[in-house]
């Protein structure tokens, strides 16, 4: 008996760590998708860079507006390049909380990238059609 009770405490470790993996593994996917997503407008926006940098130096009268809006685009680039940086997808030695609370924190600071990202690109769309 005390064998049977023995391997069900085990298997119920090994279950309860097998739960814990797998969350956390579906938050970092969570996360990647949300980055994934960053990514393919980080390329739009790299593109409007380049046509604001043009425009700034083929049509003088308007560089001080179009300046404003290289900012407005380095600046969403800049701080997505940041987080790329800084972020630990692999979070050695932290237990499960720890690496669950991260997970959380760095998925909410990729979701307010894409929306700075997503504004960035729709405000130098609009400013590019407009000065063609």
């Amino acid at each position: 008996m005390k064998k049977y009770t023995a391997f069900a405490f085990i298997a119920a470790i090994a279950m309860g760590c097998t739960d814990t993996k797998k969350q956390e593994k579906v938050l970092l996917d969570s996360v990647i998708a949300v980055h994934d997503k960053v990514m393919a407008n980080d390329g739009h926006l790299m593109n409007n860079k380049m046509l604001l940098d043009s425009l700034v130096k083929s049509k003088p009268a308007v560089k001080d507006s179009t300046t404003a809006y290289l900012k407005i685009v380095d600046g969403a680039d800049s701080v997505m390049g940041d987080w790329m940086h800084k972020f630990d997808m692999e979070n050695k030695g932290k237990s499960h909380q720890e690496i669950m609370d991260y997970l959380e924190d760095q998925k909410k600071k990729i979701q307010a990238i894409d929306l700075q990202i997503n504004q960035a690109v729709s405000q130098s769309d609009k400013y590019l059609s407009q000065n063609k």
